[in-house]
């Protein structure tokens, strides 16, 4: 969004009178808005409330002293030096540029009254201290220097600054975007909510609680005739929830078909039951393992439970009405529970 920053420049004005110029036409050339004081020569109590609300408007102070102190407040105190002192005490980015010869310059640009110089002396100290300023020593120079150092000041500092009224939201857009980002939160917390463990199931079997399933092979006997008659054997074996969860999780990201969980759930055994399976087939002598299979009545058993305990639920997508199948996916919480294990699987 096109956006404009608005400078304040301070300083005592008949003695710089050329040097603001040459400031505040650098100012309009970058694209900033001046503002300052010489519209406003009365110096009094209204005008300074008034120059306060003009300084409040600002992104930005420019301070610019030379070899006068300006004119006193009823405070005693000039009003370069109060616009500077309130400035800094509403925490803005300041730049301040200081004369840095103020010795030659000519008698009609100097205090002649030793207060106002010794006044004078010690605001340059007090801007001074504390802070990077930059010198001057004509009035060329100013200009390049608030180039520069504006230019800087922003890009490290970037304020709030002014745009189009036309480029700013209706009432009626703010209100709507605050109405979904209200939305927003609210969907986000559920999904929070979602995703923690769901309360209720302490009681249930999950995590490292072991379920006994069976896997179905079709062999041949070795040299055994008690199995002549026989081509297939009821393989008995013993997995925790974690272990089939984490197996058939990763197929549910999107969704499955019971048909392909019952496939899955055959490699899901014979991964984690390996061993258990080889030592069933060589102490019953038999071999040529293939075709192996879970059972529908194990993965129904495993469906109800995983659904029981928050971690899958029915698909939503639709499907062609020839399509019989029932579908499955993950819930919020489910993603989680995978990812957890899926990070325990690859630390350990």
């Amino acid at each position: 969004m096109d956006k404009r920053y608005q400078v304040f420049v301070s300083s005592t004005f008949t003695d710089l009178e050329e040097e603001r110029k040459h400031i505040i036409q650098t100012l309009m050339e970058m694209d900033c808005i001046p503002a300052g004081m010489e519209l406003f020569p009365a110096a009094d109590e209204e005008q300074w409330d008034f120059i306060k609300k003009v300084i409040d408007d600002c992104d930005y102070y420019l301070l610019l002293i030379g070899g006068r102190y300006g004119s006193l407040s009823p405070e005693g105190i000039s009003y370069t030096e109060m616009e500077y002192d309130y400035a800094v005490s509403k925490s803005m980015k300041v730049i301040a540029l200081v004369h840095g010869e103020p010795n030659n310059l000519p008698q009609i640009k100097c205090e002649k009254d030793s207060k106002l110089q010794n006044k004078l002396e010690k605001f340059r100290e007090k801007v001074c201290t504390g802070r990077l300023v930059k010198f001057w020593t004509n009035k060329d120079q100013v200009a390049g220097i608030v180039a520069l150092s504006l230019t800087k000041t922003i890009k490290m500092h970037p304020a709030i600054g002014w745009v189009r009224a036309s480029l700013v939201p209706s009432e009626d857009s703010s209100q709507e975007i605050l109405k979904l980002r209200n939305e927003i939160t609210i969907l986000e917390n559920k999904i929070q909510n979602l995703k923690s463990k769901p309360d209720g199931i302490e009681n249930l079997s999950q995590g490292d609680d072991e379920i006994m399933l069976d896997i179905l092979y079709k062999a041949h006997k070795a040299n055994d005739d008690r199995y002549a008659s026989k081509n297939s054997y009821q393989v008995p074996v013993t997995l925790t929830w974690n272990q089939i969860f984490s197996f058939l999780s990763p197929s549910l990201i999107v969704e499955n078909s019971e048909e392909n969980l019952l496939s899955l759930l055959g490699d899901c055994i014979y991964v984690n039951c390996h061993e258990e399976i080889i030592e069933f087939f060589e102490k019953n002598k038999l071999k040529n393992r293939s075709n192996r299979r879970a059972y529908n009545e194990d993965l129904r058993t495993i469906i109800v439970q995983f659904r029981a305990l928050k971690l899958i639920e029915l698909s939503t997508k639709k499907h062609p009405p020839s399509d019989n199948n029932i579908y499955w996916s993950l819930t919020p919480y489910g993603d989680q529970l995978m990812t957890e294990l899926n990070a325990i699987k690859k630390s350990s």
